[in-house]
């Protein structure tokens, strides 16, 4: 007997029966394509851990800010590359603290991170780490006097016993007037410590005993920056060595021995330059007479106005002394200045409280002049008289600031030079004027040290300005790096598409 419910409808076959919610094809399928998103997304995190730490351990970045603040420029490069092959030439930079610490202030870091960047680029360079606060006497070595303390923040430069220590202020350049920093300095002061201890340095003397200004100006740093063995000297007590390249005289306010004295100061100075030596002297407008020494330079076809310039149309200061000077484009002086007034917009040079400088002639006994800066040539300048009164009205013209002459002599059918530089002003290299990418007065300085024959003076590396932030990239790379974030994102969710539908084909 059949023994089948007569409702046929109510019977149904196990297979057919309906599945469990774990059993569903849609929550496999869900299942399979989430969880491979959650492995796809882990695996972008792992990615992006082991890429961070490799990248801080082998300070890989593309470092495209205006000022290339976070690496070191190709100007380093034609400076250092020669060494490479320099046999037992090390340099180690010596950070006194762990580099957990370092890392820890942005100060410190894009301090740090240029050392690396050096290591990386230069394999005669090392970094080490030294803890002078757990291991005080391993900064005994860096000490330059007794009193002297290493702090964690300083920065050690060293080749063997030979060493440069700079503080991490050292690293950065302050805004004059607001005393903030506004510019990472590190890539041309570890240069420059580089070539200070890559060879034989030159000697620069800068004279003493006539009211100089000396210690701790402005200029005597920038030729011990430039590679210079800087010195002063007493020209009526001592002797000058006669490997020296460069004597400067900086604002004297009273003048030198010459012939009639028991000491005869100016023929030393005369002995250096028959020696291929140069000289610079400044000498603003409140000093009076120096006739040895105006008589010296006389020879070398240069003379001093007992003048005092104002110029109120090119002026930073009210009372028309602070002058804006213009760039000369012609003869020796525009190889001083051609690459600042060659640029688009150039820096200002600036000449306070000066007197003019004239040229006794163009060309004598194998000496040649010229001017390297003067006042507008639209003649709004005046000179007024040493001493006459602030209100009575100077004589309009177009006046000399600095100027320069050369001696070429023949040796071996070899030209040799000597150069003598005068600026008809103290201020020159002011900490306001040296201290700011607004002013080109350091150039012109630099540039002239490479023509008294310190070729490997860092003049072409620049402060790196904080502030400055913008991308240095054309319209054409901004393009080409628009073009591959849209072409990539959509590549991948392709490519992860189609991952997941072949999968859910064989589910």
């Amino acid at each position: 007997m059949n023994n089948i419910p007569n409702n046929s409808a109510a019977y149904i076959p196990s297979a057919q029966k309906k599945r469990s919610f774990w059993q569903n094809p849609k929550f496999k399928y869900g299942a399979a394509a989430t969880g491979l998103t959650v492995a796809f997304v882990a695996l972008v995190v792992v990615i992006n851990v082991i890429f961070s730490a490799l990248a801080t351990n082998y300070n890989w970045f593309a470092d495209m800010t205006t000022g290339q603040l976070y690496g070191i420029t190709e100007a380093s490069g034609m400076l250092l590359d020669p060494y490479r092959t320099k046999e037992d030439f090390k340099i180690r930079i010596i950070f006194c603290t762990d580099p957990d610490k370092l890392d820890a202030a942005l100060e410190s870091r894009l301090v740090h991170n240029t050392a690396k960047e050096f290591a990386k680029k230069y394999d005669f360079i090392t970094i080490d780490y030294i803890d002078v606060v757990k291991y005080p006497a391993l900064s005994d070595a860096y000490k330059t006097t007794t009193e002297t303390n290493v702090k964690t923040t300083d920065v050690i430069v060293e080749n063997g016993s030979d060493f440069r220590k700079f503080s991490l202020e050292a690293m950065y350049t302050f805004g004059k007037d607001s005393g903030k920093v506004f510019a990472l300095n590190a890539e041309y002061k570890i240069t420059a410590a580089i070539l200070q201890m890559a060879g034989d340095r030159p000697i620069a003397y800068f004279t003493t005993g006539h009211g100089e200004t000396v210690d701790g100006t402005t200029i005597y740093n920038l030729f011990y920056d430039a590679g210079f063995d800087t010195r002063m000297i007493d020209l009526s007590k001592e002797e000058m060595d006669s490997s020296a390249k460069v004597i400067v005289i900086n604002n004297p306010r009273t003048d030198f021995l010459g012939s009639k004295d028991s000491v005869n100061e100016i023929a030393k100075v005369d002995n250096l330059l028959d020696n291929y030596g140069n000289l610079m002297v400044f000498v603003d407008a409140t000093v009076k007479a120096l006739p040895e020494l105006e008589e010296f330079l006389s020879e070398w076809g240069i003379g001093f106005q007992r003048s005092l310039i104002r110029d109120y149309s090119n002026s930073l200061s009210i009372d028309g002394t602070e002058l804006v000077a213009e760039y000369t484009r012609e003869g020796l002086g525009s190889s001083l200045t051609k690459t600042l007034w060659s640029l688009e917009t150039p820096p200002k040079a600036i000449v306070k409280y000066a007197r003019p400088i004239t040229l006794l002639f163009d060309s004598k006994d194998g000496r040649d002049t010229s001017v390297v800066l003067r006042t507008s040539s639209k003649g709004t300048a005046e000179a007024l008289e040493f001493g006459a009164p602030a209100t009575e009205p100077g004589k309009p013209g177009v006046y000399n600031l600095l100027t320069i002459s050369r001696e070429t002599r023949m040796v071996n059918n070899t030209p040799l030079y000597s150069y003598v530089m005068v600026g008809g002003t103290g201020s020159l290299c002011d900490d306001k004027y040296i201290g700011s990418p607004s002013y080109g007065n350091g150039d012109i300085i630099f540039s002239a040290m490479k023509a008294f024959g310190k070729e490997t003076v860092p003049i072409s590396i620049s402060f790196k300005v904080l502030d400055d932030k913008a991308l240095d990239i054309t319209t054409a790379q901004a393009n080409v790096w628009t073009g591959i974030i849209i072409t990539l994102l959509p590549l991948c969710t392709l490519a992860l598409g189609v991952v997941v539908y072949l999968r859910r084909r064989h589910l």
